[in-house]
Order: structure tokens, then C-alpha cells, then sequence
């Protein structure tokens, strides 16, 4: 009767685990669908990809005229980095892309993905990785004051052990991994959720404080840690006017009306 129990949980827990791979596949499609989709409606279209601008003057003249001002925010996503990756890999095969993800440099970019066009002096925020301190060198050079902080890094992630034989595409195996990493099950040598939203917060306090300083404050970050930094700073009542920070070279940008 014991082992009976035993086999029915052991095919209770195997379904249950097949079932959340078959979902985490199909979402890990649809995703690459849309991102496909969005770069192709990009590719149709004469204009930048992300074009980081000042708060026109006209706006701001008429906000003043009620005693306020604007402020901005954009979260960049870095370049895409100069990395080959193999469609089925292992547990430890994904593992070793991560940490080479981590140290790859970048791929060169296309002068017409992003427009540069800001007239006052800014301090650039990026992370301490090395896509995001190359995507801001090669954004914004010389020309501007560059700050890398590791507050502003993507939030970390370790790929789930599993036998050598099993081969699965290495965004499924990202995928589960960061989903029990999210349930806490999966931070052993590296950062908690727990811990990581807390940089979030503090990510976000930085950025609120550059903003209030120089009018538009911009962080070239990433994909994960863009859109929380972005949720945490909309509960702050910041204003969502563009949202494309997790594809390489967007960014989702933010708005906030302040007294002057």
C-alpha cells in the first residue's frame, strides 16, 4: 500500500512538472512571435528605433505656466551581445552560455536603431556588465558623463540541474529556471528574488533622484530589470509613455509632472 502511495505522488509530481514545461514552452513561443513581430514593424518604418530626447521646451513652457515641470526617464535595453547560441543544450550547456552571456561583448550598432538628441549636459547610468557598459560607450561616447553601477544589473540567474541527456532549447530551460527562481527554489550561489526587488527599489530611487536633478534621467540596463524598475516607478505614479525596454536597443520611457 506504501509504495503504492509512493508511485501515484512520484506520477503526481512528473505531470505536474511536464505540464509546467509544456507551458513555459508554449509562453516562450508566443514571445518570440511578438519580439519578431515588433522588429519587423521596426524594419518598416523610416524612423529610430528609440530616440532619446530632452523634454521639448514648448511643453515645458506651457507646464510652467501652472507651476510645474516634467521630468523623464528612459530604460534602454543594451545591444544584443556577439554570441552563438545552440537550439538544444543541457542543463550544463545553458549554464555555460549564461555565464559567457555575462562577459560577451557586443555586436556593433546600426547608427539608425537609435537617435541621440539631447542638448543639456546628463549623466548616463549603466550596469556593471559588460553589454550594458559597451551599448552605453557606444551610444553616448565622450560626449557625456558615463556611471556603471552593479544596483542597476540584470537580475541573476542559475539554470536548474538535470541529467546531462536531457536536451531542451536553451529559452525553456532559461524559462524554468527563472520561474522557480521566482518561487524561490532555485537562488542557491546567487541572488533571491527577495533580494533582487529590493535593487529594484533602490534602482528606481536613483534614477527619481537624476531625474529631479537634470529633467530626463537614462539608465541602459535590461530586459527583466527594465520592466520591474518600470512597474516599481508607475507605482510612484510615473506615467508610461513608451514601452519597449525589453527588446535590444528599446526603451520604455516614463513621465512625471512635478511642481516647479
Amino acid at each position: 500500500m506504501l509504495s503504492s502511495k509512493c508511485d501515484c505522488a512520484k506520477y503526481q509530481i512528473d505531470s505536474l512538472f511536464s505540464y509546467m514545461l509544456k507551458f513555459i514552452l508554449s509562453f516562450v513561443i508566443i514571445i518570440n512571435i511578438s519580439v519578431v513581430v515588433s522588429l519587423g514593424q521596426q524594419l518598416k518604418n523610416d524612423q529610430p528605433f528609440t530616440s532619446i530626447e530632452d523634454v521639448p521646451e514648448l511643453t515645458q513652457k506651457k507646464l510652467a505656466k501652472d507651476g510645474s515641470r516634467q521630468i523623464q526617464i528612459y530604460l534602454i535595453r543594451h545591444a544584443k551581445p556577439n554570441l552563438n547560441k545552440k537550439f538544444l543544450s543541457s542543463a550544463n550547456q545553458a549554464q555555460d552560455y549564461i555565464e559567457n552571456y555575462n562577459i560577451a561583448p557586443i555586436h556593433e550598432i546600426d547608427s539608425g536603431k537609435v537617435r541621440v538628441n539631447l542638448n543639456k549636459p546628463h549623466q548616463i547610468y549603466c550596469s556593471s556588465l559588460v553589454r550594458s557598459q559597451e551599448t552605453a560607450l557606444a551610444l553616448f561616447g565622450d560626449s557625456y558623463v558615463i556611471v556603471s553601477d552593479s544596483v542597476f544589473r540584470e537580475f541573476e540567474l542559475k539554470i536548474v540541474r538535470a541529467s546531462s541527456v536531457v536536451k531542451l532549447p536553451l529559452d525553456l530551460w532559461k524559462g524554468v529556471s527563472r520561474l522557480f527562481w521566482l518561487f524561490g527554489c532555485n537562488h542557491e550561489g546567487i541572488e533571491s528574488y527577495k533580494e533582487a526587488k529590493k535593487r529594484v527599489v533602490l534602482s528606481a530611487d536613483n534614477l527619481e533622484k537624476l531625474a529631479n536633478q537634470e529633467e530626463t534621467a537614462i539608465l541602459v540596463g535590461h530586459g527583466m530589470i527594465n520592466g520591474a524598475i518600470a512597474k516599481e516607478l508607475k507605482k510612484r505614479g510615473w506615467d508610461l509613455k513608451s514601452k519597449k525596454g525589453h527588446l535590444n536597443l528599446g526603451a520604455t520611457v516614463l513621465q512625471k509632472n512635478i511642481p516647479n
